[in-house]
């Protein structure tokens, strides 16, 4: 499927209800093996070799932007230190604010691990909510990952060789937009508010090491 055939479609479907339809489309989205190339081409016409605005971060590529979705292309990097580890910030427990589809697109694919949040209480720091069962994902090829927001803690474990991902994230309706992620510590504890605070900081830093190159 074309990158283009698959926003038409999703700017289509109900993006609450028509989950089947969504996970399907993107398991055929990820058969395009050109998805990359084709961005960076048209990128590249349109803006030259400015970064700002194809790229999620250090190790992610905008696919395409509206009001309603993103579509992004992942990348994930086994590791062999500390510094690598925070990179790409696997082992971070840790919520989102928005409603993600994923699926595997190349490699063995990295590991996710997540426990669902059985709580409606809002979290609080020092406060462990009441939790479901561990559950294990790895996204290889056609794999599907899928997330309601603020609903699970996860973490991701880094894969064995150099693997992509392709995610659709549905971007927040109003009455959850006044919700906040959360990070945890190892033991599922809320530790602070805001996960992509660290991942913009990161993305800047890594910006700035290629811009000083």
């Amino acid at each position: 499927m074309k990158l283009k055939t698959f926003i038409e479609r999703m700017s289509a479907y109900d993006l609450q209800r028509d989950k089947p339809e969504i996970i399907s489309d993107l398991r055929r989205l990820a058969t395009n093996r050109t998805l990359l190339s084709e961005h960076l081409y048209t990128t590249i016409q349109r803006d030259g070799f400015s970064t700002r605005n194809s790229l999620y971060s250090a190790y992610a590529f905008v696919l395409h932007y509206n009001e309603l979705f993103t579509v992004r292309l992942g990348f994930w990097s086994p590791v062999t230190s500390q510094d690598e580890n925070e990179t790409f910030i696997y082992n971070l427990n840790h919520t989102h604010d928005f409603e993600l589809y994923a699926v595997g697109y190349s490699g063995d694919g990295y590991t996710t691990v997540t426990r669902r949040i059985l709580d409606d209480a809002p979290l609080r720091v020092g406060t462990r909510p009441a939790l479901g069962e561990k559950r294990l994902l790895k996204l290889s090829p056609g794999e599907v990952l899928h997330m309601l927001p603020l609903q699970e803690i996860h973490k991701q474990l880094p894969p064995q060789t150099m693997s992509a991902s392709l995610s659709l994230l549905i971007h927040p309706q109003r009455s959850v937009k006044n919700q906040e992620a959360w990070c945890f510590d190892e033991n599922h504890v809320p530790t602070y508010p805001g996960i992509a605070t660290q991942e913009t900081a990161l993305f800047e830093n890594a910006l700035s090491l290629l811009n000083d190159g």
